[in-house]
């Protein structure tokens, strides 16, 4: 998997297609209303085609959606979500405008100039390796607290601990693969006392 620098911003490429002008812009979302409101500030200029998608998260927390605003079905979004997955890009937004230049391009053409402009943008991009982790947070009861802590910390990174007078909340970040082990081992030792209140994703 792989994500746009930090320091990478919002980039913008334009391509041209029998006189139609597609205008890509390309940034980091980490849910599905930043990627709304990414769609919401790009400049349409009164374009009819405002089309977009995004791909969050990882595993399955992962969501991805994508929008033909207008275009014939399937022929705007699905090839921008596809240039995203195809390059395994996450926690990322495409939104691409058109301005109409008076030939039409029918339904092939438009699914190549969709594709092609959000690869143009992706292109033009400064793409990492991403490590994905889970975060996890849980509370056991405080008799099983300290040898939890201890396991919790030769598992992974221990985010935080708050006590509490009858148990301890843990928030842990482990490797995503190792998820499945963590939750097993807490619940064992606790024998099944422990509760599991939230999992997550992020990449680093």
């Amino acid at each position: 998997m792989r994500v746009l620098d930090s320091d990478a911003g919002e980039i913008v490429v334009t391509t041209t297609i029998k006189k139609s002008r597609f205008v890509a812009t390309l940034a980091t979302v980490g849910s599905p209303d930043e990627a709304a409101s990414l769609v919401d500030r790009v400049p349409s200029d009164g374009a009819n085609h405002v089309c977009w998608a995004y791909v969050i998260g990882a595993g399955p927390h992962q969501k991805s959606r994508s929008a033909d605003a207008g275009e014939p079905a399937g022929t705007a979004g699905p090839p921008i979500l596809a240039a995203l997955t195809g390059r395994q890009v996450v926690n990322a937004a495409i939104v691409v405008v058109r301005y109409f230049g008076g030939v039409k391009l029918g339904a092939g053409g438009l699914i190549r100039a969709y594709g092609g402009s959000a690869t143009a943008v992706l292109d033009a991009a400064h793409l990492r390796d991403a490590t994905l982790s889970s975060i996890i947070r849980l509370t056991v009861p405080v008799d099983d607290s300290g040898r939890i802590a201890t396991d919790l910390h030769s598992m992974g990174t221990v985010r935080s601990t708050d006590y509490g007078p009858d148990a301890v909340d843990f928030v842990v970040q482990v490797p995503f693969d190792a998820e499945d082990r963590v939750r097993d081992h807490v619940l064992s030792v606790t024998s099944g006392a422990a509760t599991v209140l939230e999992s997550t994703t992020e990449f680093s």
